[in-house]
């Protein structure tokens, strides 16, 4: 069964001017796919027209078979997609606890935010460790942590990814994908990643699509699509 399908969907920033030319895909449940591609290739704007924050022009967006292409963010977070964003996602101004916190805005993740909490930290002790210091005193790997607590806290049903690698160091990036290999595996919940790291993206998804211009140029098994000499030549550098 599919939780997610997105349909013919056209979508841009500018009304004469289309970022997304007609994209479809599809995501079982409890599956993870990867989004690779360029940069300017339409994959954020994928994730940010399936949380709402983008609206489309066309095409349909369906979550659990009901559309969700006409819902407002926050109505689509109640359904539980929730995103963690390239940049941001945290208040420097709040603990680390208080970011955690004011993240359960669905009834199901304020009962289990006691579970959930204890989940962040038991993946993430750094954060456990500060959980009463600002949020603008981690350095960029913590905040990145902390935004995926974030989003745990809120009892995701479908996790959007956008480029969380963004600005870390190599060994950080390893690091950080690895505990997220682990949390969503126990979590089991179905996982959208996208990642200029085109190794760690297949890695750490089963499937994947490579977009190029606003459209999907190829799908297939992450081991199919690293078999594949675009992937190689373009994205990996063989």
């Amino acid at each position: 069964m599919n939780i997610l399908e997105v349909k013919n969907v056209r979508a841009g920033y500018d009304p004469e001017v289309d970022v997304l030319c007609g994209v479809s895909l599809e995501i079982a449940d409890m599956e993870c796919v990867a989004m690779i591609g360029a940069n300017g290739a339409g994959k954020s704007s994928l994730l940010k027209s399936i949380s709402g924050i983008v609206k489309i022009k066309s095409g349909e967006i369906l979550f659990r078979g009901e559309r969700i292409d006409n819902l407002q963010p926050h109505q689509i977070v109640e359904k539980g997609i929730i995103q963690v964003p390239e940049e941001g996602g945290t208040f420097d101004t709040l603990t680390i606890e208080e970011n955690l916190n004011i993240s359960c805005h669905r009834k199901i993740a304020k009962e289990k935010r006691k579970e959930n909490i204890e989940t962040v930290y038991h993946f993430f002790p750094i954060l456990k460790t500060k959980r009463n210091d600002l949020a603008k005193s981690l350095s960029g790997g913590q905040r990145k942590m902390l935004a995926v607590g974030k989003a745990i806290m809120g009892c995701p049903e479908l996790l959007l990814l956008d480029d969380i690698s963004m600005g870390l160091a190599p060994k950080v990036v390893e690091e950080l994908y690895d505990m997220l290999k682990k949390l969503t595996n126990q979590l089991n919940v179905p996982v959208i990643i996208v990642e200029q790291i085109v190794e760690i993206a297949l890695d750490f998804a089963e499937r994947g699509y490579v977009m190029t211009q606003g459209n999907i140029a190829l799908k297939g098994s992450s081991q199919e699509l690293l078999q594949t000499e675009e992937v190689k030549k373009i994205y990996i550098g063989m």
